[in-house]
């Protein structure tokens, strides 16, 4: 997806789709995903879940493909505590 210059800008466990046995993993819902092109190589759109989303999203800075490591990245904490970090919080707080 990276490779073709997509970003899905909303990468989650409820977005990760894991097939009988756990061998084979999807990316699903693809309707907050850009396609990024040689004129607009960066974008500053803030979209995506809120306790998944990087920082340069949530602060409205220029973003790339990187946006979507960060939340592969929430997703593992998920995986190991069971919930992503500052999930207690009340949205705005957390963001």
């Amino acid at each position: 997806m990276h490779s073709l210059h997509r970003i899905h800008r909303d990468i989650k466990s409820d977005n990760i789709l894991l097939g009988k046995g756990g061998c084979t993993i999807k990316i699903a819902d693809f309707g907050f995903a850009l396609q990024l092109t040689k004129e607009r190589d960066k974008s500053d759109t803030k979209l995506g879940t809120p306790y998944w989303m990087a920082p340069e999203l949530i602060l409205g800075k220029k973003y790339n493909e990187k946006v979507d490591i960060w939340s592969l990245g929430v997703v593992m904490i998920e995986m190991m505590e069971g919930n992503p970090p500052y999930i207690e919080l009340p949205t705005l707080q957390a963001l």
